[in-house]
């Protein structure tokens, strides 16, 4: 008799982002230079004006 055969799928497309290290390294870096650089203007845009 035939052993079945597993069907060799393709990774999940989370698998294949969480994979790739330049991606990961990319977005490490991005994520906290967006975040800061929209919190840093929103700073200065609620600076109270001066008298």
């Amino acid at each position: 008799m035939s052993e079945p055969t597993l069907k060799s799928a393709s990774p999940h497309f989370m698998q294949k982002a969480l994979d790739n290290q330049w991606l990961m390294l990319a977005l490490g870096i991005l994520t906290p230079m967006v975040f800061y650089t929209i919190w840093g203007l929103w700073d200065v845009i609620n600076i109270p004006t001066a008298p």
